[in-house]
């Protein structure tokens, strides 16, 4: 008698199973870990499990010791990140949630259901490692710890898999795709018995490697598919293409009919191609952010008690002082001990504007040094500094992004039962009903199959996206992956970061004064002394507006005041330009007040000019409002800068939804709010919206975003101008129109081609000929993206 194991659900002799007050269990793990969640309250795991079955439980415990993983919280508690290996489903990691988090001594507990990597935090007086590792095993998971900051590359292995098995199919249905068309030929003109077989035999060679090497996902997917009970598309894939080959090779070497090794072989390549097009998104979604540990991991100059030298980033202590001259990247967090210089804070907090540390200051990682030179004291190690905070935030983040369910995934399941159950009525009802025998029976099944495998529809969404993808990138619009070009149409609010994205990350000149004894070459020659970006906005405004070109002047005692200006030298005419507070300090009195960043510049003590910036609105901008308007698309403004520019801004694009002086966490719980009841789109190019770029359903930054923001984006605009996301959401909507066009024209071609196959009026080579003719149909109408 066949038993199932009351925990696994696994089917076994009822002799060889272990019975436990009425239970039946595999094995004493099996029955172990039922008494573990019976005794705790944790029944609801095999409702939740539902028809799904699990691995039997081996119980051997490891010994493994991680303690060189375990790290410090700023409160003093433990932190540790796991693998836990075993998961089949999300039943499986809510009992792991509610097995860990109700022990005592776990503070903090985050699983991600896409990877399967766990952060806990715990306090190691009340609970250790160990037994928490044993926890885990004892339901019948197996942990292992892992450093987040070094990244997996099981993503591009599986890359080069599909990549391979891509290859292989392409260069094999070209070659038999021409002597199809030499058989199809002699089909018609007449064609010698033993020339037909030789070319039997060779689309047999050529389609055997694509229908087990290139199509071995397929059977995989079928095969677990299968195990759970239930159908997808995959299902109908290989089951039409395995028949079709098995009755080929039957008909092959009995000489007794058609051979359909290119049908077969179209099928599986084809489908493949929007196989390939997925795992795409699959790799970004666990993609462990490379190129962001590599920033990470740069080495910083450190003093060792003689001289500063290179030290690797990890090995920084608290207390260590550190170096940083122009250009460097901050990483660590920290107070300045000495020097001065000006810093670029937009990347964090989304002010445009230049911040001056000088000695005592604070000083936070994820900055850059624009000018100047300082020595800091580090206040935290590396995995505590702000810029890593963001990162480890970041490898959680894909867990909480909204992922739109497919068209085609949510008919694919009753297309996949309909057409399997019409196929084998189909037999029966030849076979039984009119006595036509096994060989016509088995045709007319596999006619229905082949007329009705899903290549239409299973390419009705890759090709769409596939134009669309290219039509995108003619208009310098990058899509990461296909999957987001109907992620994007679906979005109904779209929320901006103010500075680099609604504004232009440069400051521009908003009012200006030039003395009728200012020579425009002598100023500009001067400016252009300076690396400073508001010396640099002066230049580029006297070049464009007043032609002013430079000059071969002699300066000299060129000084470069950190967030304060330059001085220098010429003929003793001394040169100053700079803010207000510079000239005040060097005795020049000037009478006008500043409510903007401004630079002043005088000569022998005299006010020459002056220049005040602002922020100006970047191109598109005004545009894109009023169309996200006119789709009835709700709009909102989140930023870090403060209140008053965000304000300004805000009204100037007649926003009325808007926040300002927001922290990266909490742009990134703003986006989580709002998308439980819409699908956001988020548009950022800083270091501060990163966390928010993750979590949103579809997020987008500029070409002149930082690394980390354009990493954690969907979308890409190459022009960094805002009619470019204008053109973005025009090709989504358009392109998810086709999609749905294109599922229509499917669905409706099987609709007449399969009664006609089931009554036995098309044979499998007329039926696989009308298969390709409706996959050209699809991609014909998916072309018109191209024009539209």
């Amino acid at each position: 008698m066949i038993m199932k194991c009351e925990h696994c659900r696994l089917s076994y002799q009822k002799s060889q199973m272990i019975l436990y007050k009425d239970k039946f269990f595999c094995c004493k793990g099996c029955e172990s870990v039922w008494k573990i969640l019976h005794e705790t309250g944790l029944d609801e795991f095999y409702e939740r499990l539902g028809d799904r079955s699990l691995k039997p439980v081996n119980l051997e415990f490891s010994n493994k010791n991680y303690d060189e993983f375990i790290t410090q919280t700023k409160e003093g508690f433990s932190e540790i990140y796991l693998m836990i290996h075993g998961i089949e489903c999300a039943a499986c990691v809510w009992l792991n949630e509610k097995i860990l988090i109700k022990q005592q001594g776990i503070l903090e507990l985050d699983i991600n259901h896409l990877s399967h990597k766990a952060r806990i935090v715990f306090d190691k007086e009340s609970i250790s490692l160990t037994q928490i590792l044993n926890l885990i095993e004892s339901i019948g998971y197996k942990a292992s710890a892992y450093n987040p900051a070094k990244s997996s590359k099981k993503a591009d292995l599986m890359k080069r898999e599909f990549y391979s098995k891509l290859v292989v199919g392409i260069a094999c249905v070209m070659n038999i795709m021409w002597i199809a068309v030499a058989k199809y030929a002699g089909f018609f003109s007449g064609m010698d018995r033993d020339i037909k077989d030789i070319l039997n035999f060779f689309e047999f060679i050529l389609c055997s490697p694509v229908l087990f090497y290139t199509g071995s996902n397929f059977y995989k997917s079928a095969l677990k598919s299968l195990k759970l009970k239930s159908l997808n598309m995959d299902t109908l894939v290989i089951s039409g293409a395995t028949l079709a080959y098995s009755y080929s090779l039957w008909a092959m070497f009995t000489r007794s009919s058609e051979v359909y090794f290119d049908s077969v072989a179209m099928i599986i390549c084809f489908v493949f191609i929007g196989k390939y097009l997925e795992m795409f998104s699959k790799k970004r979604a666990l993609d462990t952010i490379d190129g962001l540990n590599d920033f990470l991991q740069n080495e910083v100059i450190v003093f060792n008690g003689k001289d500063f030298s290179p030290k690797e980033v990890q090995k920084v202590c608290v207390g260590d002082r550190i170096l940083l001259k122009s250009g460097d990247k901050i990483l660590i967090d920290g107070i300045c001990k000495k020097g001065e210089a000006s810093i670029d804070t937009s990347s964090l907090s989304g002010e445009n504007e230049p911040c001056l540390i000088k000695q005592g200051d604070v000083i936070n990682s994820a900055c850059i040094v624009l000018d100047g030179s300082i020595e800091y004291e580090a206040s935290k190690i590396y995995n505590d500094s702000k810029l890593s905070q963001i990162i480890k935030l970041l490898e959680f983040a894909s867990m909480k992004k909204a992922k739109l369910e497919s068209l085609v995934s949510q008919i694919s399941s009753y297309f996949s039962r309909v057409v399997l159950s019409f196929a084998l009525i189909c037999f029966l009802v030849w076979f039984f009903y009119y006595k036509a025998g096994i060989e016509i029976s088995l045709i007319n099944a596999i006619s229905v199959l082949i007329i009705a495998c899903p290549c239409a529809l299973a390419l009705a969404t890759p090709v769409s996206n596939l134009v669309a993808l290219g039509r995108a990138l003619k208009k310098a619009i990058l899509f990461k992956s296909s999957s987001v070009v109907e992620d994007l149409s679906k979005c109904n609010m779209v929320v901006f970061d103010k500075t680099g994205v609604l504004t232009k990350p440069n400051l521009e000149v908003k009012d200006f004064f030039l003395h009728e004894k200012l020579n425009i070459d002598e100023i500009y020659t001067f400016v252009s002394l300076s690396n400073h970006p508001i010396s640099k906005s002066v230049a580029q405004f006297l070049s464009q507006n007043k032609n002013a070109k430079r000059l071969n002047l002699n300066f000299k005692e060129v000084s470069n005041i950190q967030a304060k200006g330059i001085r220098a030298v010429i003929s003793d005419k001394v040169f100053l330009g700079g803010n207000l507070k510079f000239l005040q300090e060097n005795n020049i009195v000037f009478d006008k007040e500043f409510n903007n960043s401004h630079f002043i510049f005088a000569k022998n003590d005299e006010v020459l000019a002056y220049f005040e910036f602002s922020s100006v609105l970047r191109e598109g901008a005004k545009d894109l409002i009023t169309y996200l308007k006119s789709i009835k698309t709700q709009v909102m403004i989140l930023s870090g800068d403060n209140h008053k520019a965000v304000e300004k801004i805000a009204n100037e694009l007649e926003i009325s939804d808007f926040k300002a002086a927001c922290l990266p966490e909490e742009k990134m719980q703003t986006i989580e709010q709002l998308s439980q009841n819409k699908k956001v789109l988020f548009v950022g190019d800083g270091v501060n919206d990163a966390l928010a770029l993750k979590y949103a359903a579809v997020s987008v930054s500029l070409r002149e975003g930082s690394d980390l923001a354009i990493e954690n984006s969907d979308i890409l605009l190459l022009k960094n101008d805002l009619n470019s996301l204008k053109n973005a959401i025009q090709i989504s909507k358009n392109t998810y129109k086709i999609i749905k066009q294109n599922l229509t024209l499917s669905l409706l071609y099987n609709a007449c081609t399969i009664p006609l196959a089931f009554l036995g009026l098309i044979n499998p080579l007329i039926a696989a000929i009308s298969m390709s003719f409706s996959s050209i149909m699809v991609v014909l109408n998916a072309l018109r993206i191209k024009n539209e």
